[in-house]
């Protein structure tokens, strides 16, 4: 731009540039000499970025696991409900075909001992149903404790650095918004410089 600038006030010479000219120009020489690179800001938000990434990848992760180990325990505990029902339902039907024949043999004198349905298959799928039971709700609890930001979650120390990552990525968007500005404020006034340029021929 200077060099530019230097051809043009020797072909026009000294007397022909005006006072907006000059001012133009030295505001113009004062905003260029400034730096304002941004390639360090962008690597390290680009570094940033993939930090949180890879803890946002790691904490989804765990909780896509414990969503699908509880999407199959609810499973688990639907067959085995819907087996004690079956059992209850088979057990009573046998106990009422044992009644009816105790009576039928009670009226035609016959003593034959009844034979009683075992019991053992519905009391160990209720110990069962229990178990699943509670793994449901203690994957529930370990499922709600993945988002807590407090010492009792095992990802607290993930919460934390996430939330540090976020504040400095924030801070450096700012702040390269700002020098994005000053680019802006420099072609501005340089393109005052072209509007004096252009009324001085």
């Amino acid at each position: 731009m200077n060099v530019l600038l230097d051809e043009f006030e020797e072909k026009v010479g000294a007397t022909k540039l005006s006072p907006e000219y000059l001012a133009s120009r030295h505001e113009l020489n004062e905003r260029l000499s400034k730096p304002i690179p941004t390639s360090s800001i962008d690597e390290d938000m680009s570094q940033l970025n993939t930090n949180i990434s890879d803890i946002e990848s790691k904490i989804e992760a765990e909780r896509a696991l414990v969503v699908s180990r509880i999407s199959e325990l609810k499973v688990a505990q639907a067959r085995c409900s819907g087996e004690l029902e079956r059992e209850r339902r088979r057990v009573a039907d046998a106990t009422a075909v044992q009644s009816t024949n105790s009576l039928f043999n009670s009226l035609l004198g016959r003593k034959k001992a009844p034979k009683k349905e075992p019991e053992s298959r519905i009391g160990e799928l209720e110990s069962n149903l229990a178990i699943l039971s509670n793994d449901v709700l203690e994957q529930q609890k370990q499922l709600s404790m993945i988002d807590l930001h407090s010492s009792g979650s095992r990802f607290a120390e993930q919460w934390n650095q996430l939330e540090s990552m976020q504040t400095r990525l924030r801070q450096l968007e700012k702040e390269r918004s700002d020098r994005i500005q000053l680019v802006k404020e420099r072609a501005e006034v340089t393109g005052s410089v072209a509007d004096a340029i252009s009324r001085i021929l």
